[in-house]
């Protein structure tokens, strides 16, 4: 991808491989009346969790930029419409890996709190980004798989392990050089399109 092209996504996508943002901190303290739901995948959603998901394209199809511009734009969306705090995003030319933390969707009458679960989430970002990219190949049918990993964090070492792995994908997987930007990885806050060698070398994290 050539330099111009790079600049362009840096100006879409404050906060990817070229930007900066601040990170929020530590999540806030969870009610104590909170309700749970469970999950096709082998673990119950917690409030204030955070979590690894990975989820591919159909057939392993591989996304043009353009596609892949849409598939950032929509995860960035969620984030600040506050379903979710992101920490970290790569969109991958066949899959798509996200460290995230559903935040409060609604207070009931009766004093519960409602989060965002992660079904709702998935689905806003796989169905929205699915009819975007059919509608400019012209084309029909599935775009993405079920996810094909689904992780809660639970420890500090956990999150900085799934945070670090996300952010060198790129580069693990030869997507592109050592040197080379990657434009669809986005992090709340990044000095260096480079890969980074340790998740604190990449950035802070907030504390599990």
């Amino acid at each position: 991808m050539g330099q111009s092209k790079i600049d362009d996504v840096d100006a879409q996508f404050p906060g990817s491989a070229r930007a900066s943002r601040a990170l929020s901190g530590a999540s806030p303290e969870s009610s104590e009346e909170i309700r749970y739901s469970k999950r096709r995948l082998p673990h119950f959603e917690r409030p204030w969790a955070k979590y690894a998901v990975s989820f591919s394209t159909h057939q392993r199809h591989s996304l043009t930029p353009p596609e892949r511009n849409i598939v950032l734009r929509s995860l960035l969306y969620g984030h600040e419409r506050l379903q979710y705090e992101l920490y970290i995003a790569c969109v991958m030319p066949d899959h798509v890996h996200l460290l995230f933390e559903p935040q409060i969707k609604e207070e009931t009458a009766t004093s519960h709190t409602i989060f965002w679960s992660l079904s709702e989430i998935l689905h806003g970002i796989k169905s929205s980004t699915a009819h975007r990219i059919n509608k400019i190949c012209g084309a029909t049918g599935p775009v993405w798989d079920k996810e094909s990993f689904d992780r809660l964090i639970r420890s500090q070492s956990d999150l900085e392990e799934k945070f670090s792995y996300i952010c060198r994908n790129p580069w693990d997987a030869k997507v592109v050089d050592q040197n080379e930007d990657y434009p669809w990885l986005w992090t709340q806050e990044i000095s260096s399109a480079r890969a980074p060698k340790t998740a604190g070398e990449a950035r802070a994290l907030p504390e599990i």
